[in-house]
């Protein structure tokens, strides 16, 4: 495992990941694995996990992929996060899949698909971003 999936499973990477309880779980053709937990303190009034800590949850998660893209030399400063809800979703465990799109030297793409504990669907994101480097 490399040294940012290392330091998320750790939970010493950032305030968000240990929120949502993000783990690093595969790496399986390209695709990395994750699995989280939603509080009930991410809850909206129905009930169901609010949309902008999923949203949250699948920016941590393909942020992270990206930075273990570029090796720590860069991190995204996001351009666009474009999300579409399919689903809502309990709070609790849910699973998150982010698949690398492309890792330029000025834009970088990833995609990010949560799924509920019954590998429903329940949120996409497409998350564009402009590699920084990193102090």
């Amino acid at each position: 495992m490399n040294d940012v999936f290392d330091h998320i499973n750790r939970g010493d990477f950032s305030p968000t990941l240990s929120f949502f309880t993000l783990k690093h779980l595969k790496t399986d053709q390209a695709i990395e694995h994750f699995s989280l937990t939603f509080p009930p303190q991410s809850v909206n009034p129905m009930g169901l996990v609010q949309g902008g800590m999923i949203t949250a949850a699948l920016d941590d998660a393909t942020s992270v992929t990206m930075i273990s893209g570029y090796q720590r030399e860069f991190a995204p400063l996001s351009t666009d996060l474009h999300v579409m809800f399919h689903r809502g979703l309990q709070p609790g465990a849910a699973r998150i899949e982010v698949k690398v799109i492309k890792l330029g030297k000025r834009s970088a793409t990833a995609e990010g698909r949560l799924f509920d504990p019954e590998d429903r669907l329940i949120a996409t994101l497409f998350h564009t971003a402009q590699p920084t480097k990193l102090a």
